[in-house]
């Protein structure tokens, strides 16, 4: 077996064997998540990502859940839809919030729905364009392209 495959079924067997199975420390959520662990720290001030102390640790060792992979892919796709970490951080909010505000969270998700479908429209008419572009250098003739890169136009320039 691999070295690295090795290490990584040790230390499965670690987290089951002393309880922590579902549980990572941040080196393992950064690794697997393939984020930062300030990028996690940043996301965990902001009320994100959740953790516990490691029980089982005398230095004050953070422990993530599983979920938070998920949760870190979720706000990766949310940024890249263009939403801001305040939209974000608003929308887990209220999400996670149990009672009131409905009609409040409602209005924010019909907005943001919106926003990224704004978005998405003028991203596909972008990509269209790029497509486009690409066959019509493919039907161009090439005659003309070498003319350019030869110095074609340069008639005009006084010769010393």
């Amino acid at each position: 077996m691999p070295i690295a495959l090795q290490v990584e079924a040790n230390y499965k067997l670690w987290t089951i064997v002393n309880g922590f199975e579902g549980m990572m420390r941040i080196g393992e959520l950064a690794r697997r998540a393939e984020v930062s662990r300030d990028t996690i720290r940043f996301y965990e001030r902001h009320g994100l990502i959740r953790s516990d102390t490691d029980p089982e640790a005398s230095n004050s060792y953070r422990i993530y859940p599983e979920d938070a992979i998920l949760t870190l892919e979720v706000i990766r796709d949310a940024q890249a839809a263009g939403l801001s970490i305040a939209d974000i951080t608003l929308f887990v909010s209220q999400f996670m919030a149990q009672g009131g505000g409905a009609e409040e969270m409602e209005r924010f998700l019909d907005d943001k729905i919106a926003e990224v479908a704004t978005r998405l429209a003028a991203s596909q008419r972008f990509l269209t364009l790029l497509q486009q572009t690409r066959q019509a250098l493919a039907r161009a003739p090439q005659d003309g392209l070498n003319e350019v890169e030869g110095g074609a136009g340069n008639e005009n320039r006084t010769r010393n």
